[in-house]
């Protein structure tokens, strides 16, 4: 269940926004697009993670267990997201690329919702296995390992798009540097946790990306 403190800092910002909508300029409207967009998202993924059973750890956790992946990832994305609200700001964008770079977003968000969903109470949104965590190697979680990871690849390759500068691909880059580093640290907590069955589950499929098809189609030719 989504706790009233969530309830409420959505309505907070939802009014934030609501109140600046009318002295926004023209050019500030995709700011303004864009913060909707990614504040609805992040609702409705709390929404999701709870309903399905999720236990969502706060901000606190992240030092109680070292799990320092998360600020690393956490600060890739935020110099991702701030170098585009600078473009917008100034109004200093490609309009084609900002709609490429939005549609992929919004893939990457969908994505991440199905993942939620699909995960249900195993999801943990830090590093490490939780007691009673269930090994998913079902639906998406038979085609890759970490579709959650996928998910959020796609999503700030979207905003990375829609920046297109060399500010956003440096921390694209340091972002996706980040979530190697975190999906390997949580891949030997699986190990650990599951052993001979998730090495078995690692031989079988990939972590981000599914195998290729072009093997298959070559032997057909």
């Amino acid at each position: 269940m989504v706790k009233i403190k969530d309830y409420l800092l959505f309505l907070v910002l939802t009014l934030l926004l609501g109140s600046n909508y009318f002295l926004m300029e023209q050019q500030h409207m995709l700011l303004y697009l864009f913060l909707l967009v990614f504040i609805i998202f992040s609702f409705i993924s709390l929404i999701v993670s709870h309903k399905s059973g999720a236990k969502i750890q706060g901000w606190g956790s992240i030092i109680t267990y070292r799990d320092y992946t998360s600020i690393f990832i956490n600060l890739t994305q935020l110099g991702i997201i701030f170098n585009l609200f600078f473009l917008f700001h100034l109004g200093n964008y490609d309009q084609i690329m900002v709609l490429i770079g939005f549609i992929i977003m919004l893939t990457g968000m969908g994505f991440n919702l199905l993942v939620r969903r699909e995960l249900g109470r195993n999801w943990v949104p830090l590093s490490k296995t939780t007691e009673g965590q269930e090994l998913v190697i079902t639906g998406i979680y038979s085609k890759i390992r970490h579709p959650f990871y996928t998910s959020i690849l796609i999503l700030f390759l979207g905003i990375t798009v829609m920046a297109w500068n060399l500010y956003a691909w440096f921390f694209y880059v340091l972002f996706v540097i980040s979530v190697i580093i975190r999906f390997k640290k949580e891949e030997k907590e699986l190990i650990a946790k599951f052993g001979a069955e998730y090495r078995i589950y690692m031989e079988e499929v990939p972590a981000i990306f599914p195998k290729s098809r072009l093997k298959d189609f070559f032997k057909l030719v």
